[in-house]
């Protein structure tokens, strides 16, 4: 789709008035200012969170990478994040053969060989990024690439993510490439990160802030504003979708994994869960926002808007060690996560093209 200067200049303006002012507001370096580089692990215990991580392979009887997480624990390989005056930041670019191939955009892509191929864009945050996967070749977007192939649905994958982005800064990225990229299918994985991140709802991560009991503010201090976030994420998703219809694009929201929501967790997950809930109100106030979040998107997609996809209780099968923290998780949640996104992707290929194809013969 073959969009005007008006055209994109239209879809920038309507990210925009996607949220609030007040939201909008915040996508400055303020936030950049104290953000370097991943989430403060600290708290978590950098041991624990490493232990977790090699636990996920020697549990399965399978061998630890050597090189750890292709990213570095903590993303010690990637190094401070790019300013963007758009986004607030990216990734900077970085190349190391086999663990990451990131460009001046912080974009990362799968390219399919094939002739006759579709296009597919994932925004996101650190998760969407691909974290805490060994090598490019174990990440969740080269297993979907990989699959999508396999099932005769090959597509390029290009990857827009950036470490704790919240959705008021994917939705900017959509508006900002969505007419380069021209995708077939947009997909957002996310939603954790909007419930966690950020002092409040409407303050990106590493954005300092009066806290509501007058406490030293730390980039872990959250406001328990649950309800609020939960209600600014589903908006901004809504207007995602007009965006991506006016693209011309099917859109796809993925409900990430979350140890939050893991059934059956194993004793270092619990010790995970239990550093990471320290700044929360509970477990529960997090399980409640997920399902409230869960249940709107089910049923807005219901109504055609956009494809949902809940990926939250993916793991639930595994019995061994899948969580590194939170959010993350290593090779195994990786190819489990790659492998539930292809399917359904495949599926909306596959319809779009038989579209297409009627289309086409209706012309001749």
């Amino acid at each position: 789709m073959l969009l005007t200067p008006t055209t994109r200049d239209k879809l920038k303006r309507a990210a925009w008035a996607a949220v609030p002012s007040a939201v909008v507001g915040v996508l400055s370096l303020a936030a950049f200012a104290w953000y370097r580089g991943w989430p403060d692990p600290t708290s978590l215990g950098k041991d624990l969170n490493r232990s977790a991580w090699e636990s996920s392979f020697t549990e399965r009887g399978l061998p630890v990478p050597a090189s750890g997480p292709r990213d570095g624990y903590w993303g010690a390989r990637i190094g401070p994040k790019v300013a963007d005056p758009r986004l607030g930041w990216h990734e900077p670019a970085v190349s190391i053969p086999g663990l990451m191939d990131i460009d001046a955009r912080g974009w990362q892509r799968y390219v399919s060989a094939a002739e006759s191929k579709s296009g597919v864009v994932i925004f996101g945050g650190s998760v969407a990024f691909g974290t805490y996967a060994s090598s490019i070749s174990t990440t969740y977007f080269h297993v979907l690439g990989t699959e999508l192939e396999r099932r005769s649905t090959p597509a390029d994958v290009t990857v827009v993510a950036g470490g704790a982005w919240k959705a008021i800064q994917e939705i900017r990225a959509l508006a900002v490439y969505g007419d380069e990229l021209k995708p077939d299918v947009i997909v957002f994985l996310n939603g954790l990160n909007d419930l966690t991140n950020g002092a409040s709802s409407r303050t990106l991560f590493g954005q300092r802030v009066a806290t509501l009991d007058g406490s030293e503010w730390t980039p872990e201090y959250h406001a328990h504003d649950y309800d609020q976030r939960v209600a600014d994420y589903l908006m901004i998703m809504g207007r995602a979708a007009e965006l991506g219809a006016k693209l011309g694009s099917e859109m796809l929201i993925v409900l990430q994994p979350s140890l939050a929501e893991r059934a059956g967790r194993t004793r270092i997950e619990e010790l995970l869960l239990a550093g990471s809930l320290k700044h929360h109100d509970s477990g529960d106030a997090l399980t409640r926002s997920y399902e409230a979040m869960r249940r709107s998107l089910r049923e807005r997609a219901a109504s055609g808007g956009f494809h949902f996809l809940d990926c939250s209780h993916i793991f639930d099968q595994e019995r061994a060690t899948t969580f590194t923290d939170l959010w993350h998780f290593s090779d195994i949640g990786h190819a489990i996560l790659g492998r539930t996104m292809a399917r359904e992707i495949a599926i909306m290929l596959e319809s779009r093209s038989r579209r297409r194809g009627r289309r086409e013969g209706e012309e001749q």
